[in-house]
């Protein structure tokens, strides 16, 4: 079947060693004043106030790594929350203090990730570099907190330019037939073909390794 839209932004899938993702994450600050929207799932990168996050300013951007929740005290309740998400500008006027990232920064973790609707990604663009849809970093869901960035599937480029390299097809690493995925069309039980596995029309779902980050030294075709 035609593969559905509906991307969640990057999820870990496994090293590149074959180790269980478990690893690689840090602990960073995003400003109590930014107004940026972070979801669990989209890229951040490294602000020029080192230590924080803050949002590529595009989607060629070096990236720092993959932003997976939040904690940060939250004026509207007066204590501190766990958050898959950081709603922006927590700041009260007297001010508070600043919101913890977790981010994978790890340069050996592989991702899955949609891809955009723009172009059908081919089997020739394995080990192609791509870029992502930055644009809608801030449209993620606020009751879930999931990303709703894609992988940008028109910016396929043999350059070391691209902060994601396409490792290949999900469908190819035994992935799910049938059961009750955030991301998939399916009815559990009927055996229908997971959302994101037909790889001949636009949306697959793809494996992708960091290129162009803060600990990963960009590479070619």
């Amino acid at each position: 079947m035609a593969n559905v839209f509906s991307p969640f932004g990057f999820r870990q899938f496994r090293r590149l060693d074959g180790g269980a993702p478990t690893a690689g994450f840090d602990t960073l600050s995003i400003a109590s004043s930014d107004t940026n929207l972070y979801f669990t799932g989209d890229p951040v990168a490294t602000s020029a106030n080192h230590p924080y996050v803050t949002v590529p300013s595009s989607g060629i951007s070096q990236v720092r790594g993959i932003f997976m929740g939040c904690e940060f005290f939250s004026p509207t309740v007066n204590r501190k929350v766990w958050s898959p998400f950081f709603p922006g500008s927590v700041q009260t006027s007297s001010g508070t203090n600043d919101a913890i990232a977790w981010v994978c920064t790890d340069p050996d973790m592989m991702w899955i990730v949609q891809t955009s609707t723009g172009t059908t990604v081919t089997s020739s663009m394995i080990n192609a570099n791509f870029s992502f849809t930055a644009s809608v970093s801030s449209l993620g869901n606020q009751t879930t907190g999931i990303s709703n960035v894609s992988l940008a599937s028109s910016t396929a480029t043999l350059s070391s330019s691209g902060p994601f390299r396409l490792v290949d097809f999900w469908s190819n690493w035994n992935a799910p037939t049938s059961g009750n995925f955030s991301f998939a069309a399916n009815i559990p039980g009927t055996g229908a073909v997971v959302n994101g596995t037909d790889n001949t029309s636009a949306g697959m779902i793809v494996v992708v390794a960091p290129n162009l980050w803060d600990r990963r030294t960009t590479t070619t075709n």
